[in-house]
């Protein structure tokens, strides 16, 4: 593979378990997973007070799903590092916004081939047009209404996303 051509960081460590969320290793983001290892990857959606989700669209430089809407931001959880504090640090690499994830904002974890997803929700008061996106990654940011949320990811969002988004939807209503 051409790592050159993605805007991902191949070099990047991550913390390694096993399917009870033991440590078991590390590796970097070039490294094959085998059976039974999983990296860890958070995803969040931002809402305001309108009821409206801030959603992005990746840029086509990413390796996976690019050009696909997705959460308001999200990524894969680095070495060291717990699932909150990716969830932070994703939120402001990729938004420029300062939130900090508690267990309240924690809404359910989804387990795949070889990472598992820790869903967060908050909501925040922020100007959109003041938001500072990271180029390599995010492509564009724009508020919907739920619905309209909920039928971009079915359609053009990254597979299964606009479920969770319906999942958290239901449980903060």
């Amino acid at each position: 593979m051409n790592e050159a051509k993605y805007s991902d960081n191949f070099n990047e460590s991550w913390d390694i378990y096993n399917a009870q969320l033991k440590k078991i290793g590390v590796k970097k983001r070039r490294d094959a997973l085998t059976k039974g290892e999983f990296h860890l990857v958070v995803g969040v959606f931002i809402f305001d007070d309108n009821n409206c989700v801030l959603l992005q669209k990746r840029t086509l430089s990413k390796l996976n799903n690019p050009g696909k809407w997705q959460e308001s931001a999200g990524g894969s959880v680095l070495i060291n590092e717990n699932i909150y504090q990716a969830a932070d640090r994703e939120v402001s690499e990729e938004l420029g916004m300062e939130l900090e994830m508690i267990p309240a904002n924690f809404f359910f974890k989804e387990v795949h081939e070889n990472w598992i997803t820790f869903w967060f929700a908050a909501v925040a008061e922020f100007d959109i047009t003041k938001l500072n996106i990271q180029v390599t990654e995010v492509d564009k940011i724009k508020k919907f209404e739920i619905a309209k949320a909920l039928d971009l990811l079915k359609n053009r969002g990254i597979d299964n996303t606009w479920e969770s988004l319906q999942l958290i939807t239901e449980k903060l209503v």
